[in-house]
């Protein structure tokens, strides 16, 4: 029985040869946009509400937004790389290894926003 190359792949390589790993630099500005929210509605609501109940929606709801997006943030390591390699296979845009800044937490924000507004001129893709 003659087996195709995708087919004979696992799940996971499969999804590491794909071109979605945009989906995890995309994660990065949403989860900024989040924190932010989240932020400035527990700032509205202090001063009527309880210091427990601010206290706990800051520490908690917030801190695991920033837990999960500095998990994100070392993530984008393996997500620019396998990404670098899509776009360059299936577009002329060479992204630069610097993309890899996206790591560096204040830094992360726009970076990953310019490469998903390049990467959408030049492939389409979000």
């Amino acid at each position: 029985m003659v087996t195709t190359e995708l087919s004979s792949r696992t799940p996971f390589e499969r999804y590491l040869h794909s071109g979605r790993w945009w989906l995890v630099i995309l994660a990065i500005p949403v989860l900024f946009a989040l924190w932010l929210v989240v932020t400035i509605f527990t700032m509205g609501i202090a001063r009527f509400v309880p210091l427990n109940v601010s206290g706990y929606l800051t520490m908690y709801l917030a801190g695991g937004i920033i837990l999960m997006s500095s998990a994100v943030a070392l993530l984008s390591l393996v997500a620019v790389y396998s990404d670098r390699q899509y776009v360059r296979n299936h577009s002329a845009w060479k992204p630069t290894i610097l993309y890899h800044l996206m790591v560096i937490p204040l830094l992360n924000v726009p970076i990953a926003c310019l490469y998903l507004y390049f990467r959408h001129r030049h492939i389409g893709i979000p």
